[in-house]
Parts: structure tokens; C-alpha cells; sequence
């Protein structure tokens, strides 16, 4: 049943589920298929540190640049690699801030599931906490940790565009928005929310999150680890942790979604949450799917590496051989051998060598088919022989 509030000043205030479940259900069998299917892979535990490493890399830097940050990943590893006296001053912090308000997320989502409660329990604590952790020491007086907006006469708070389904204005006054989010963590942590799916579930703490947009800043930082955290302690780790990219790469049809959904309030109030959460559970499934391709690539990798070290180790190969069919493997496309030679490694393994020695490690290469080349002349590793 829709939970309907009102407010001093924003009318009356609905939550609802709003999903068409009988539609949405070929969907959402997909996408926990998809997740059974990539929990079931044999993953090295190398190779789990490396996913959980990439893809708080890539949750961190998708989430910020929706915010308008321009660091790229590799950059962002620096930051969150650096010690804390150098992340104390501009964008560093914030990407400081970020990465510890990540881990206090996964740490309370994993302490949930130690428990025998049926799903996470959100408090407002839990979210102020969020709040402040993004917050903390940032020099700008947008950001208040931990305080709901409170907009003093004049100044009106208003979410959106004309692009991209119109501009919102959520409610404006401290006491409605601190009455609103009692009643949104209620809400979420109601019987008939508990039932849900913790696809379905996250998703719509993310949308009415946004909707009440109770801080001067921060809110979507806040809304998507909120809606993280909720996965995490379900056991759907692996979409909660990479769907910043998804956001990022679809920011158009992101805020597309929210309005449409908004808009549909009055329209179709049965099923006015179903393009927001379609267009999430749409981006779990690319998420998984994306994750499932890496995963097999680092592991194709580690196979590489073990038949090589083995071929070097038995002597069927030189350490310059090894080298070359290293890099090989180490690419996604057929190598163009002209470009290769021109390499500077390349051309520093063979500078002290004769034509002759450069001709025979070709020639073994090719003719024992440890490498293949097309018709066109450029050249592979041959993955049979792994």
C-alpha cells in the first residue's frame, strides 16, 4: 500500500512501490541468473582481490564524475594510495572522502549479513553517516555532514534539467524533509519492502532518496551507496559494487528514468517506478555481463602466464621468446609484427644480437604454432596451445 505523508509545505508526499512485478520478472530472473552464473566461476583469489579492486576504482570514479570530478581512475588510485596528509586539500579529499565512506558501506553491509535479519536495516544514522564521511573537511559551504537541508527564505533547491525530463523541486524545509526521512526509513524497512527483491528494493531507496534530496550536497553520492550497501548485504555484491559505471556511461537515460518516474506519480501511480527501476535492474545486468568478460580475461591471463613460465621452465622456449609471446597475450587484438618490432623493448632485447638469432626465434615461434598469423600478416597467441 502507498505510504502517504504530508508536509508543512510540499503537499502530500507518496511512497510507493510502483513496479509492475509480472512484467518485470523476465528481468529480474535474468539478472540473478547472470549472478548465480558469475558466482559459480572458479575465481582465484588473486583474481577476486583484482575485481574488488577494480571495481571500487571504477564505482568511485563513475559516482564522482556524475558530480562533475574529472580524474580518471588511474589518478583516483593515486589518491586513495596516498597518505592522508596529501588528500587534505581539493578534489583529493573529496576522493578520500569517498573511498572511506565505500568502505564503511561494504563493512556495515557485511556485518548485516553476519546476522540473522532478513535484509539490512537502514537508519538515518546509517545515512548521516554516509553523508558525513563524504562531507568531512571539505572547504565549501555547501556541505554541512550529517545536516538535512534547511533553505532560507529565497533560496529554492531544484534538481535536474529541461533536458532530461524537467526540473524538481523537492521539499524545501528542514521540518518536512526531517519528517520525510523518518518516514522513508520506515518505509524501507516495512514488511511489504522487506518482501521485495533486494534488486527491486535498493533501487527504490536509491529513487525516493533522490526524491526528498535532503542534503545541500552530496545527495547522489549518498543515494547510490545507500542503494550499494543494500545489495552488498544481500549478497548481490558484484552489481552493487559496479553500477556507478553503468550510471555514468548512461547519465542521460539515468535522470531520464527518475523524472519519467516522477512524472508518472500522478499518471500511472500502480506502476510509476517501473522505468527507474527497469533502467537499474537493466544496468545490473550489463554490470554482471561486463564483470563475467573481465573475470574470464584475467583468468585466461593467469593461464597464459602458467603455460608460459612452464615452456620456459622445460626449455621449449628462450627468455626472449618468452618475453614476446608474454606480450602477445597480454593484448586484445592481433599484432601487427612491423609495429611490435618497433617497440622499444623489442628493439633493446635484440640491439646487441644478430639478424640470424632474431630469425630463429621467428621461426620457432611460428613453426612450433605458438603463435598464429593471419592472412593479412599479423600475429596472435595461439590460445589452443594454452
Amino acid at each position: 500500500m502507498p505510504l502517504r505523508i504530508e508536509t508543512h509545505t510540499a503537499g502530500i508526499f507518496t511512497f510507493h512501490v510502483g513496479i509492475d512485478l509480472e512484467r518485470i520478472q523476465p528481468l529480474l530472473d535474468k539478472v540473478s541468473y547472470g549472478y548465480r552464473l558469475f558466482s559459480s566461476l572458479p575465481i582465484l583469489p588473486d583474481i577476486a582481490i583484482q575485481l574488488e579492486k577494480e571495481t571500487l576504482l571504477s564505482s568511485i570514479h563513475g559516482t564522482d564524475t556524475i558530480e562533475g570530478g574529472t580524474l580518471s581512475e588511474d589518478e583516483i588510485l593515486q589518491v586513495i594510495e596516498s597518505t592522508p596528509e596529501m588528500t587534505q586539500e581539493g578534489h583529493k579529499r573529496r576522493i578520500s572522502n569517498l573511498a572511506q565512506a565505500y568502505q564503511f558501506a561494504e563493512d556495515e553491509a557485511k556485518k548485516a549479513q553476519q546476522t540473522e535479519q532478513q535484509a539490512f536495516i537502514v537508519s538515518e544514522l546509517f545515512i548521516l553517516s554516509l553523508h558525513r564521511l563524504i562531507s568531512s573537511g571539505i572547504d565549501d559551504e555547501r556541505y554541512k555532514p550529517s545536516q538535512y537541508r534547511d533553505n532560507p527564505k529565497g533560496l529554492t533547491t531544484r534538481v535536474g534539467d529541461a533536458d532530461h525530463g524537467g526540473i524538481y523541486k523537492p521539499p524545501q524545509t528542514h521540518i518536512d524533509i526531517k519528517n520525510l526521512m523518518r518516514h522513508f526509513v520506515e518505509w524501507l524497512n516495512s514488511e511489504e519492502l522487506l518482501s521485495l527483491p533486494s534488486l527491486i528494493r535498493a533501487p527504490l531507496a536509491h529513487y525516493y532518496f533522490e526524491r526528498i534530496h535532503p542534503f545541500n550536497d552530496g545527495n547522489g553520492r549518498v543515494g547510490r551507496l545507500l542503494e550499494k550497501t543494500l545489495l552488498i548485504a544481500s549478497g548481490e555484491k558484484y552489481a552493487g559494487r559496479g553500477i556507478d559505471h553503468y550510471y555514468l556511461t548512461h547519465i542521460d537515460r539515468y535522470f531520464s528514468a527518475f523524472n519519467l518516474s516522477r512524472k508518472n506519480e500522478k499518471l500511472t501511480p500502480e506502476t510509476c517506478n517501473h522505468a527507474f527501476v527497469e533502467f537499474v535492474l537493466k544496468g545490473f545486468d550489463v554490470t554482471i555481463e561486463r564483470m563475467h568478460h573481465r573475470a574470464n580475461k584475467l583468468m585466461k591471463r593467469v593461464l597464459i602466464l602458467a603455460w608460459l613460465g612452464n615452456l620456459l621452465l622445460n626449455k621449449k622456449i628462450n627468455q626472449r621468446e618468452h618475453v614476446i609471446l608474454d606480450y602477445l597475450g597480454g593484448q586484445t587484438h592481433p599484432v601487427n609484427p612491423a609495429q611490435l618490432k618497433k617497440l622499444a623493448w623489442y628493439k633493446e632485447m635484440y640491439r646487441q644480437l644478430s639478424p640470424a638469432t632474431k630469425s630463429r626465434d621467428w621461426n620457432h615461434l611460428i613453426n612450433d604454432a605458438l603463435i598464429v598469423q593471419s592472412s593479412d600478416g599479423a600475429i596472435t597467441l595461439n590460445a589452443f596451445k594454452v
